[in-house]
This record gives structure tokens, sequence and C-alpha cells, in this order.
């Protein structure tokens, strides 16, 4: 899926249940901007559940009411050059997760920049064989959370201006 250059206003969120092998793309992290600011329906940006080889790349998504992009139960998730971002001043209605996999497998996060979450700008609980790495994470409650998951690779991170930084939890 080819996203369109500039920027995309959308109302309401965007959900991908029992998908294969799908890439989502852009043009570029400051080329295409997909913006939920006037979100009307649901909480996420963009939901995905139950999906295997999934492909977010050259984009970036901001001001979702909830999260702006959870991955649930998914195989084979990369985030590569993604920006998920609460515009303005850094506040407690913003979304809780910025790029937020759950409960899922084969995880990459690579130079992706994480701003403004109410809870942690890159999350990954409950997942295993994951590697977050070459990205920025500021102005969230903890800039990157890894939480109940095994497998975990973080490194060459860049995490500034959070309550917490780097957060390791095995509950």
């Amino acid at each position: 899926i080819l996203l369109p250059e500039g920027f995309v206003s959308l109302r309401r969120s965007l959900l991908g249940d029992n998908l294969k092998d799908v890439i989502i793309i852009g043009h570029g992290i400051d080329k295409t901007i997909i913006s939920f600011k006037d979100q009307a329906e649901g909480s996420e940006g963009l939901k995905i559940t139950n999906s295997y080889n999934i492909t977010f790349k050259d984009f970036t998504i901001q001001n979702s009411k909830g999260d702006l992009i959870k991955a649930d139960n998914v195989s084979g998730i990369s985030f590569i050059n993604i920006k998920a971002e609460w515009t303005g001043r850094p506040k407690k209605t913003n979304g809780a997760y910025g790029l937020y996999p759950v409960k899922s497998k084969n995880i990459l996060i690579d130079n992706c920049i994480a701003i403004g979450a109410s809870d942690a700008g890159i999350y990954v609980g409950q997942s295993e064989n994951i590697i977050v790495k070459n990205s920025e994470a500021y102005y969230n409650v903890a800039g990157i959370e890894i939480e109940n998951s095994t497998n975990a690779d973080v490194f060459n991170n860049f995490c500034h201006n959070n309550t917490g930084g780097i957060l390791v939890f095995d509950l």
C-alpha cells in the first residue's frame, strides 16, 4: 500500500485483521504525514491484529486519541523510518503508546522516532524476538519500554527528555 505524499487527515481509525505480507509505505518520514487530529471514531490511529509479515515504512503518524500504531498478535512486524508523534506540548491526554507491538513475535523497530506519548513512545510487551535500534524517543513518560518479553535486543537508541529513558520489566 503506497501512501500519498503530503498531509492526509483521517477522522476514524484504520483497522486491519488477518493480513498477510503487507507493506504500508510512504514517500519519507517528513513527506507523508497521516494525521488523526480531528479523529471522531475509534481510538487507535492504525491497528493491525492477527496478521503475518507486516511492514510500516517511511511515514509520520500523528495525534490519534489513543495509541498511534498498535500491532496485536502479529508474527513478523517491522517499523522502519516511522515517526509517531503527538504535536504540541506533551500532555496527559495524548495517547498512551506511539509504536505498540504486543503479543507479537519477530519485531523490528529501526530508525524510528516517538514523541509525546502519555506512557511509552516505543512499547513492546508480551512478545518475543525483538530488535529496537537506531531510534529516538523524547517527551514521553517512558522513552522505550520492553515488558514481559523474551529475546529483546535494544541498542544504538537515543532517549532524552522522558521521565524514564529505557525501561525493562519482567513481571
